[in-house]
């Protein structure tokens, strides 16, 4: 049987068949690899409750009477999803489930071979990937700003053009707010690392960072603490628009008249900290669908002071910006990032002098 390093596949961007349960494979896998399970979620469970009630052998012959009537199905599958390219087979460590079917496919002629080490061997890589640019001494810029000012679009912009733009929010696919998983997908903490290592990489070597300034949660993800410190050191960016243009950039980014049920539920998560005219002002737009004033009330008497508050942390020099255009502010905060780009290379040119 034929057997490949993480690194190759990597290298080589090779396509991948993650043989494990939709489960496994919806909670956490490799960038781009396609699901081909073997058992269904209920099959790995009644599989891995045989292997603890009557040992080894037992789980093996269930497995073998599961997956046997399969086998012309997957054979199929297969050489549909990788039209006769080179693939790699994975599982959890690179055991049964990824060896069985690597071996069955190489017989059959298909060019394939078992991941080292399994899906585990890419986690090792993505955690020790991580460590190394946490060891890095990179400066940040950060971008901060009220909520509605635009700063993802501005992130976006810059990085579409080549800047060295750490995305938080888009990587951890949530918006940093309560209502941070309306019309995004869940996302875990492991795939959230991973999607850093690769833009890290993908950045390569780099004399600054761009991020914006978010908490140390974003909902359910953990922002590694490297980046926190990076944040609460680097140049800030502090960004201004008034207020009805943030109402604005807020109903055009959450649209919320097609997530009521969602924006609803989210709110009553916060109700708590409203006041009860708040409460009562808020709830009434609700029953009227009148989301520019849910918006206005919460910028004002939830969101405003809980930001302001949270931007004390950081300890860096502030470049204050106001704007009235997405198009003003992108090429306001541009001309900021250029001014910080010149002076790292020009103290850099000091030094090596």
């Amino acid at each position: 049987m034929k057997t490949i390093t993480i690194d190759e596949v990597l290298e080589r961007k090779m396509l991948l068949l993650d043989v494990r349960t939709p489960a496994e494979y919806e909670k956490f896998h490799i960038p781009g690899a396609v699901n081909l399970p073997i058992f269904s979620n209920e099959e790995r469970e009644i599989v891995g409750t045989t292997y603890k009630q009557k040992g080894t052998e037992a789980a093996k012959e269930l497995g073998i009477s599961l997956v046997s009537p399969l086998l012309p199905e997957f054979y199929k599958r297969a050489k549909e999803i990788t039209k006769g390219k080179e693939f790699a087979i994975y599982c959890w460590r690179g055991g049964m489930r990824s060896k069985s079917l690597t071996v069955i496919f190489d017989m059959m002629g298909l060019p394939c071979r078992q991941l080292e080490g399994g899906i585990r061997s890419y986690r090792q890589k993505v955690t020790a990937g991580l460590e190394y640019f946490a060891n890095q001494t990179t400066p940040y810029l950060v971008l901060e700003g009220l909520t509605g000012t635009s700063k993802t679009e501005i992130l976006n912009d810059l990085e579409e053009k080549g800047y060295p733009v750490l995305d938080l929010e888009g990587l951890a696919a949530h918006r940093g707010s309560v209502f941070g998983r309306v019309d995004l997908p869940e996302r875990s903490q492991k795939e959230f690392e991973a999607m850093l290592y690769h833009r890290l990489g993908e950045i390569g070597e780099t004399s600054y960072y761009i991020i914006e300034s978010e908490s140390k949660r974003l909902g359910n993800i953990i922002i590694p603490e490297f980046i926190l410190e990076g944040k609460q050191k680097g140049t800030r960016i502090q960004v201004h628009a008034p207020l009805s243009y943030r109402i604005r950039t807020i109903l055009n980014t959450y649209h919320p008249e097609h997530h009521h049920e969602e924006i609803t539920g989210a709110i009553n998560k916060i109700e708590k900290r409203f006041s009860n005219e708040d409460k009562e002002v808020i709830a009434d737009a609700l029953a009227e669908n009148d989301y520019a004033l849910i918006v206005e009330r919460l910028l004002i008497y939830y969101y405003d002071p809980r930001y302001e508050y949270k931007a004390y942390e950081n300890e860096g020099n502030i470049i204050n910006l106001t704007y009235d255009s997405l198009e003003e502010g992108t090429k306001l905060v541009q001309n900021e990032v250029d001014r910080f780009e010149i002076k790292l290379r020009s103290e850099g040119e000091k030094v090596s002098l």
